[in-house]
């Protein structure tokens, strides 16, 4: 006569628990090691590493050289990150400025990594929240504040306004000065107002000529402002070929010396 199978010590309702705990479990193992997971894809999806890089136009006459970063710069070789001008001379990068959120809800899934990174690798890093203004702008600063710790050492804030999105001038007035206000309260500096040249002659050198401002003008020798803008870092070139960064990236430079750009920073 043929044995009869044991019959299973826990119910069913005991198994779904269980199953339900397990998968719980591995859920939160994922989320708590989301960066690691990416990097382990990208490393194993990434089929080659630059190993050489073509001369980029920098302007002349700067000393402090940064890059900016969001999540289209997913792998970032921060050792070996560095740029050679036209001339053959190696550039340095001493800053990052990193997109941090955007809107109302939206944090870039690579911020929380390239912030950490550019900390241990000892490069200046700086965050930027791209302004929406036909959203509520409280909220806005709001998402910012809850995913950005400034510490000692950083950059000042950056909010980037490129775009009416249907609002008016005056709209985007209220709308910016509303946000600018609250992160300026929070963290106990005015922020940097980020834009292109256009942009800002067109709705915000008037209405914010007491904010500094980071310039996005591109191909050109020198940038030229109105006396009335002051302007901190310049956006030269949205193609510069970078050994660490796969693909083309954005370059900036500051627009003082050394030490007026460690006056800058966070005290």
């Amino acid at each position: 006569m043929a044995r009869k199978k044991p019959k299973s010590k826990l119910p069913s309702w005991a198994k779904y628990l269980l199953g339900l705990v397990f998968v719980s479990l591995v859920a939160v193992l994922v989320y708590q090691n989301q960066k690691y997971f990416r990097r382990a894809f990208r490393h194993f999806s990434h089929r080659y590493i630059k190993t050489d890089f073509r001369p980029s136009d920098f302007p002349d006459g700067y000393d402090v050289h940064g890059i900016d970063l969001s999540h289209y710069q997913d792998e970032v070789d921060w050792d070996r990150l560095r740029a050679i001008d036209q001339y053959g001379d190696t550039i340095p990068f001493q800053f990052v400025f990193i997109k941090a959120t955007e809107g109302l809800l939206i944090e870039d899934h690579l911020f929380d990594e390239h912030w950490e990174d550019a900390k241990d690798h000892g490069v200046v890093r700086g965050a930027y929240h791209y302004f929406l203004p036909d959203r509520n702008a409280r909220v806005q600063a709001a998402n910012f504040i809850a995913s950005v710790h400034l510490k000692k050492g950083d950059l000042p804030p950056v909010v980037d306004v490129e775009e009416l999105r249907g609002k008016t001038k005056e709209q985007l007035k209220v709308s910016l000065s509303e946000f600018v206000g609250m992160i300026e309260a929070y963290y106990h500096v005015k922020p940097i107002i980020y834009s292109n040249m256009n942009f800002i002659e067109d709705f915000l050198m008037k209405d914010f000529k007491d904010y500094p401002f980071w310039i996005a003008h591109y191909y050109q020798n020198e940038i030229q402002t109105p006396d009335s803008i002051q302007w901190l870092f310049w956006q030269h070139t949205d193609k510069a070929d970078l050994l660490g960064v796969k693909g083309n990236a954005d370059a900036n430079v500051f627009k003082g010396n050394e030490e007026e750009f460690r006056n800058l920073l966070l005290k």
